[in-house]
Formats: structure tokens, C-alpha cells, sequence
């Protein structure tokens, strides 16, 4: 992930930061829950969800940049993970991922592999 784009890094930290302070107002001051115990819950829950959004725009980065490189369409790509083209849309030349997240990581190690 050395390759990651630094709005993707930037993305994540943001979304971990948003993850405590929601957490933090949650477990403290809603449910009583103790101070220590909501900061180290609060930081375990953001930390995850900063890392979560992080490899999901990084895989779909990585797979747009794959794409572009490799000068593929819809249907190519639909012949490499035995889909439809509807589920790859190119519009003004730009991908859109309509495949669920937990198939990016497979299209994105079938489209290294297919370079060689």
C-alpha cells in the first residue's frame, strides 16, 4: 500500500478522527458509560472504521488506475470476474464500481495478475 494516493490516506485519518469524536459523545454522554472506557471503546471503533474506509477507496482507486492503464471497458472487465457490463459502467471516462466491496479485492489481484 506504499502506492496509496494521499487523498486516500487523508480520507481515512478524517474518517477515524469523525469515528472518536462520535464515539466519544456517544458512549459518554448518552449512555454513561465510564471516561476510559468510552475513549479506549471510541478509539478501537475509530481506528477500524478510519482503516475500513481507507482500503475501500484505496481499492477502488487502485482498480481505476489498473483500468486506465491497461485501456479496458465494461466488458472486458465483465469477462474477468464472469459478470455483467452493467455492473463495470465507464461514464466520460471514468469508472464507476457498482460491484459489491467485498469483490474489489479480487478484481484488483485478477487485473495485476492479467499484466503479468
Amino acid at each position: 500500500m506504499k502506492d496509496a494516493p494521499r487523498h486516500t490516506v487523508i480520507l481515512g485519518i478524517v474518517a477515524a478522527v469523525i469515528s472518536i469524536i462520535c464515539g466519544m459523545l456517544i458512549l459518554y454522554s448518552i449512555l454513561h458509560v465510564s471516561l476510559w472506557l468510552s475513549i479506549l471503546a471510541s478509539v478501537i471503533i475509530g481506528l477500524y472504521l478510519g482503516y475500513n474506509t481507507f482500503y475501500s477507496t484505496y481499492l477502488a482507486e487502485m482498480i481505476k488506475i489498473e483500468v486506465i492503464n491497461q485501456g479496458l471497458d465494461s466488458k472486458d472487465l465483465a469477462e474477468l470476474m464472469h459478470g455483467n457490463a452493467k455492473d463495470y459502467p465507464i461514464i466520460r471516462g471514468d469508472l464507476r464500481l457498482i460491484i459489491p466491496r467485498r469483490k474489489r479485492a479480487e478484481l484488483l489481484a485478477k487485473l495485476r495478475d492479467r499484466v503479468g
